[in-house]
């Protein structure tokens, strides 16, 4: 991982049971973007407490909306979600500092958005893409094992975690 220290730490927090693959995953796409970009993870695991303060932004507390999940409602509760952008080293000095949400930008040059090419990458290894959703989530990607929340939800409520931990027993 180019972004070593931040995302990393970030997937890290995964649960068990994706951490690996997020992290060999985004090293893969690194590999197909070229010198000139890496993977930011900007958020990873998330808790019940802030998914609800994330909830009630724009709804009862000052911001923009920027979910419709509450806590438990959301794969990020359960660490099986990450959002993530783009960094770009556009001088070649080393220095991924130009975040990016683009979903257009072709930073490597081979035709390919290098958005789309992170997601359908992802894509190949199970993970599913908001991006796909009725109401868009473009950074977002999850791997929910053909669980629903709900049902993670009801495994969670049950204390049905991995011994010693809080991750879901999938």
């Amino acid at each position: 991982m180019r972004d070593h220290k931040v995302s990393y730490h970030r997937a890290l927090l995964l649960h068990p049971s994706v951490r690996q693959e997020a992290i060999k995953g985004i090293e893969a796409c690194e590999a197909l973007l070229g010198p000139k970009a890496a993977v930011r993870i900007v958020q990873g695991l998330r808790t019940f407490p802030e998914q609800d303060a994330l909830y009630a932004q724009g709804r009862t507390t000052p911001g923009p909306i920027v979910t419709n999940a509450k806590g438990g409602a959301s794969l990020h509760n359960y660490g099986l979600a990450f959002d993530f952008a783009l960094l770009y080293d556009r001088d070649n000095n080393g220095s991924y500092e130009q975040l990016s949400w683009s979903l257009t930008e072709d930073i490597d040059a081979d035709k390919k958005k290098d958005w789309l090419e992170v997601v359908e990458f992802f894509e190949t290894l199970g993970w599913g893409w908001g991006g796909r959703w009725k109401t868009k989530d473009n950074p977002h990607l999850e791997k929910g094992f053909g669980m629903t929340w709900r049902e993670m939800l009801d495994k969670y409520n049950k204390g049905d975690f991995i011994k010693g931990t809080k991750y879901l027993n999938i």
